[in-house]
């Protein structure tokens, strides 16, 4: 690792001091990167306490009823009300322990945000937090100890598509009038539950490979009265037939997949049209509806007029680098993996929050 003895700090301290001279100033830049990782952690770790459920439809909160029905330690959250304050999200309601949260504090805790943080803080921390040692070729990238975190992965992207993405795949799937939706790696159930709770006719069926998440998916659809309308079934999705009980996709009329096929793509292009190919063998006659994340070309990114607002497809792209996953596809190379599989384009792919919807008629 290099360190202050193989280099002249005066001369790195005489640098800063000449980059101050200019716009944007590196030494506020630095700072605010460094608050930003902060309060990031901060929200996030908030999120996995429960507090975003705890103040949700509350004006205001106090700190002590807080921490005692959350069980929190109250140092530590007392340090983290204290840091929000400071950052003006709270504003503190006379001189009690009351605080509300401000325009700010609203726009950090909605579910967006917590949804960005979950995906990326929470799924892939343990990936980011050790770059020096994986770049340095001392630990793997295929170590167990750097997979990401499903439980933040699937969370997150639940909160961070509900806002507009997942209305405009509801919109795109009722225009293809199907009724009943079979959904490839459902999770926990999140979007299968949403399709449920926006249509009385609307039926859902979902597989996945974990078990744990498919007894939640249960859970839920059970205490929001929806459990005639969902059923969920433990199954690996692959270049052969889904192994589910018989029968239990005949009504299906359509098939979804939120951000998952790209992810077949880490074995090459044919992988994934190998799956695509299997799900039309097993349900033919079916609109296979994709979410998508737009591929991205560093150097096109950094080239844009006028610049990007902000690094999110970026971002997407490094994490699905670093953890083996498939990289994000153009527009055509998804075409031609429809037309290789045997489908139609139904729908090119309609734009939706950095993301594309793909229908292709199996």
């Amino acid at each position: 690792m290099t360190t202050s003895t193989q280099y002249d700090l005066r001369d790195e301290g005489r640098r800063v001091m000449d980059q101050m001279k200019q716009q944007p100033n590196p030494v506020v830049e630095a700072r605010q990167l460094m608050s930003q990782t902060i309060m990031a952690h901060v929200l996030l770790g908030l999120s996995d306490a429960g507090f975003y459920e705890y103040v949700a439809g509350k004006d205001a909160f106090s700190m002590g009823e807080a921490a005692a029905a959350l069980k929190f330690d109250r140092f530590t959250f007392e340090a983290m009300v204290e840091y929000l304050l400071g950052c003006g999200a709270l504003v503190r309601q006379g001189a009690s322990d009351t605080f509300a949260l401000t325009d700010k504090g609203k726009r950090l805790f909605n579910v967006y945000t917590r949804g960005v943080l979950n995906v990326y803080l929470g799924g892939y921390n343990a990936v980011l937090r050790s770059l020096g040692k994986v770049v340095a070729g001392e630990l793997p990238l295929n170590d167990g100890s750097l997979r990401r975190s499903t439980r933040h992965a699937a969370a997150g992207t639940a909160y961070s598509t509900c806002a507009f993405t997942i209305p405009d795949v509801f919109a795109a799937m009722r225009g293809t009038r199907g009724k009943v939706c079979l959904d490839l790696g459902c999770g926990t159930g999140d979007f299968l539950l949403q399709w449920v709770l926006q249509a009385p006719d609307a039926r859902g069926i979902g597989v996945d490979m974990s078990g744990a998440a498919l007894r939640q998916a249960r859970e839920t659809a059970q205490a929001w009265g929806v459990a005639d309308r969902l059923e969920f079934h433990e199954a690996a999705v692959g270049p052969g037939p889904l192994v589910v009980p018989q029968g239990a996709l005949d009504t299906v009329e359509m098939v979804t997949s939120m951000y998952m096929l790209h992810e077949f793509g880490r074995d090459g292009r044919e992988a994934i049209v190998d799956v695509v190919r299997a799900l039309k063998t097993q349900l033919p006659g079916r609109h296979l509806l994709a979410l998508e994340v737009e591929a991205c070309d560093p150097e096109a990114f950094a080239a844009q007029t006028p610049p990007a607002a902000h690094f999110g497809r970026l971002d997407y792209r490094l994490i699905h680098q670093l953890s083996g996953q498939g990289l994000p596809r153009g527009q055509e190379d998804w075409h031609g993996i429809f037309r290789d599989a045997g489908c139609t384009i139904v729908e090119p792919g309609k734009p939706t929050g950095g993301s594309l919807i793909y229908i292709a008629g199996m």
